[in-house]
């Protein structure tokens, strides 16, 4: 099962600031999926995850919602 938490009405940079939040506990291997609505966000969680070690898979819907799973790859 794949944790959730859906930041929806959230503007930049608080989706990601809660998300950094959210990873700090993750365990290697572990997934997290985020929601969001911001149109900024995408850019923003990919930067995060790049600078920050995850692996990020993004899908985005018609109705602007962005699903972000995330997961760290190293230690």
């Amino acid at each position: 099962m794949i944790e959730e938490h859906d930041f929806t009405g959230l503007k930049c940079p608080l989706p990601v600031l809660k998300a950094k939040r959210v990873l700090k506990s993750l365990e290697k291997g572990n997934k997290v999926t985020f929601i969001s609505d911001d149109p900024a966000s995408p850019i923003d969680f990919k930067h995060f995850s790049e600078n920050e070690g995850y692996n990020i898979s993004i899908k985005s819907t018609k109705a602007g919602k962005h699903f972000f799973t995330l997961f760290k790859v190293s230690v």
